[in-house]
C-alpha cells in the first residue's frame, strides 16, 4: 500500500506507466540481441567485400541526401486504448513509490510547496485591494441596515390592527357581490345551469354554498380536533397552494380533506332538520377525484365555478386576523404548521419575509457585480499578473467583504438578541460565494501548479513533435 492518496485518473496513469516500463525493459533486451546479430552480420559482410577489393558505400540518410521519414499522429494510440491495454496486462496496482525513490518524491513535494508559495505571492492583495474590501464591506453593511429600516424585521407576526375579523360584514358583502357578478355573467337562461342526474351540486350551488372545508362540528365524533378558529391549518382546502387542487375538489363534491390526508363527506342538514355544516361519513381521495371528474364531465361550468369559489374564499380568509397557514407545511409536519399558525405567523407573513430575503439577496448580488466591474478597471497588464491571477484577487475581495458584512450582521443580531434582524439573503449570498470563490481559487491554484510543473515536459514534447511527427 502507498502512503499517498490518489485520484482514479492518477491510478490509471500509474498503471500505464508500469506497462510502458515493462515494454521498454522487454524492448531493451530484444534490441541487444538483435543489435549483436546485426553487428556480427555487418562484420562478416564487410570482411568478405574487403577481401574482394570492393569499397563499402556510406548508407546513412545524411550521405544519401534523403530525409528520414516522420511518423503521423494517427499512429499514436488513444489514452483510452492505453488504459484498457494496461488493465489487461497489469493485474496489480502500482504506486508512485514503484517509480521514484523517497528522495525524489520529497524533492517533488518541495517543488510543489515552492510553486504554492509563488501562487500566493502572485495573488497577494495589495493596498488597492484592501481599499476595495473596506468599501465593499461598508456597502454590504449599509445595505442590510437600510433594507431592515425600510422593510422591517424577518419573522414578524400578524399585525392584528391591520386585519379584519373572519366574520366581518365587509368580507361577506365583497364575496357575495363577486359571486352575483359571476352568476349574472354566465347565467342567461335556465339551460345554462344543468341540474345533475347523479346527485352532484350544480354550479350555482357551488358558487353560493358555504365551502365544505369550513366544517368543524362533528369532528370529535370521527376522532379529529379541528381547534375551532385555528381549523384552517387542519384542512388542505385552506392551503394557499394545495387548496387549488384539494379545495376545488372538495367544493365540487361537498367533502373535506384534512392535513393528515383523511377525507370525509360534509352534510348541510342534520337529522333533526338543523342547517349547518357537519362531518358525515368517511370517504377517500380517489373517490373524491373520480366524483370531481364525473361532475365536471356532466357540466363543464362546475370547474370554473369551483375555482372561482376557491379564489374568493382564500382571498377573503387571507386578510383576516387568523389568515391562511404557511403553504404545504401542514401536509408534512402538522405539528410545526400548527405551532406557527397559533403563534400568528401565516402565509402573508411568509410572503413578506420572502420579499425581504429576496431583496437582501438581490441587492447583495448587485453590489458584488459593481465591485467586480470596478475592481476589473484597475487591472494593469504592465504591473499586474495575468487576467486569471487578477481575477483571483477580485474573488478574494468579494469573499472577504461578504464574509465580514455577514459576520457583522450576525454579531449585531446576537448582541440585540433580535434574530429578526438577520440579513438572511446576504448570508445566503455569502455562503454561495464561499463555495464558488473558493472552488475558483482552488482550480486556478491547481492549474498554476500543473502548468509550472509541466514546463519541462512541454519543452520535451515539443522536441518530440518536431523530430518525429509531421
Amino acid at each position: 500500500m502507498s502512503r499517498y492518496n490518489y485520484t482514479e485518473e492518477e491510478l490509471e496513469l500509474l498503471k500505464v506507466l508500469e506497462m510502458q516500463k515493462q515494454m521498454l525493459k522487454d524492448l531493451d533486451s530484444d534490441e541487444l540481441d538483435t543489435r549483436k546479430r546485426i553487428e556480427e552480420a555487418e562484420e562478416t559482410i564487410k570482411k568478405i567485400l574487403t577481401e574482394r577489393g570492393i569499397d563499402i558505400p556510406a548508407l546513412s540518410s545524411e550521405s544519401s541526401g534523403q530525409e528520414s521519414e516522420k511518423l503521423s499522429f494517427e499512429h499514436v494510440p488513444t489514452w483510452e486504448s492505453l488504459v484498457s491495454k494496461a488493465n489487461e496486462q497489469i493485474d496489480y496496482q502500482p504506486f508512485i513509490e514503484d517509480f521514484l525513490t523517497q528522495e525524489e518524491i520529497n524533492y517533488s513535494l518541495e517543488e510543489i510547496k515552492q510553486i504554492k508559495k509563488e501562487f500566493k505571492k502572485r495573488t497577494k492583495l495589495n493596498k488597492v485591494d484592501a481599499c476595495f474590501i473596506i468599501v465593499a464591506t461598508a456597502l454590504q453593511t449599509l445595505r442590510w441596515v437600510i433594507i431592515n429600516r425600510i422593510l422591517g424585521d424577518v419573522g414578524e407576526k400578524i399585525d392584528a390592527d391591520s386585519r379584519l375579523q373572519h366574520d366581518d360584514k365587509s368580507i361577506e358583502d365583497t364575496s357575495t357581490g363577486r359571486k352575483k357578478s359571476f352568476r349574472d355573467k354566465h347565467y342567461n337562461k335556465p339551460g345554462d345551469n344543468n341540474p345533475s342526474q347523479k346527485g352532484y351540486k350544480d354550479w350555482m350551488h357551488i358558487i353560493f354554498d358555504t365551502v365544505p372545508y369550513d366544517a368543524i362540528k362533528g369532528s370529535p365524533g370521527i376522532g379529529e380536533n379541528m381547534e375551532g378558529r385555528y381549523h384552517r391549518y387542519r384542512t388542505l382546502g385552506h392551503d394557499p397552494i394545495l387548496g387549488w387542487i384539494f379545495g376545488t375538489a372538495n367544493i365540487i363534491t361537498d367533502t373535506i380533506t384534512l392535513s393528515n390526508w383523511r377525507s370525509f363527506r360534509i352534510a348541510r342538514i342534520t337529522p333533526t332538520g338543523s342547517k349547518y355544516l357537519h362531518f358525515s361519513e368517511p370517504t377517500t381521495l380517489p373517490t373524491i377525484f373520480y366524483e370531481t371528474y364525473d361532475s365536471i364531465k356532466e357540466d363543464y361550468l362546475r370547474l370554473p365555478a369551483a375555482v372561482f369559489t376557491q379564489f374568493v374564499h382564500l382571498e377573503s380568509d387571507a386578510f383576516t386576523k387568523q389568515g391562511l397557514p404557511v403553504p404545504i407545511l401542514e401536509a408534512f409536519s402538522e405539528k410545526l404548521a400548527g405551532k406557527l399558525y397559533r403563534s400568528q405567523y401565516d402565509s402573508l407573513c411568509l410572503l413578506r419575509d420572502i420579499k425581504i430575503v429576496g431583496t437582501q439577496a438581490v441587492v447583495s448580488v448587485i453590489i458584488n457585480m459593481l465591485v467586480t466591474l470596478i475592481h476589473g478597471l484597475f487591472y494593469d497588464e504592465k504591473t499586474d499578473d495575468s487576467r486569471e491571477m487578477y481575477e483571483v484577487r477580485t474573488r478574494k475581495v468579494l469573499l472577504y467583504s461578504n464574509t465580514l458584512a455577514s459576520a457583522g450582521n450576525i454579531a449585531y443580531s446576537a448582541a440585540m438578541q433580535d434574530w429578526g434582524k438577520l440579513d438572511i439573503g446576504g448570508i445566503i449570498v455569502t455562503i454561495t460565494r464561499l463555495f464558488s470563490d473558493v472552488r475558483f481559487i482552488t482550480r486556478m491554484k491547481h492549474e498554476f501548479i500543473q502548468k509550472e510543473m509541466d514546463k519541462a515536459l512541454y519543452e520535451r514534447l515539443e522536441q518530440i513533435d518536431d523530430n518525429y511527427f509531421n
